[in-house]
């Protein structure tokens, strides 16, 4: 099996390892392969004694505020606003700008 481990220096002759899956499983050691070796011991102990299973949980029912696509309740609610083509031309001119010449 294996597992993500996040590993940061904490300070100079520190580093603390992180297991994302389960935050609660977390070493230090002084050197990099410490603080691994004894964060792949702790999570070892960990799975040992966790039950890994799965559940069935409903999907909650669609509400009329609430469509399949978040984005579609507001698509078009600016196309009468005079301001926003104006917006959108300074937008993109920004962006241009920005752009390295080719």
């Amino acid at each position: 099996m294996q597992y993500t481990v996040f590993l940061r220096q904490q300070r100079v002759g520190t580093y603390l390892a992180t297991v994302p899956a389960t935050p609660e499983c977390q070493a230090t050691g002084r050197t990099r392969d410490e603080a691994l070796s004894r964060i792949k011991a702790i999570l070892e102990s960990w799975l040992a004694q966790t039950e890994i299973t799965t559940i069935e949980v409903a999907a909650p029912e669609p509400t009329a505020r609430r469509e399949a696509n978040p984005w579609l309740a507001t698509a078009g609610s600016f196309a009468d606003d005079p301001a926003l083509e104006p917006m959108l031309r300074e937008i993109y001119a920004a962006r241009a700008a920005e752009r390295p010449a080719v």
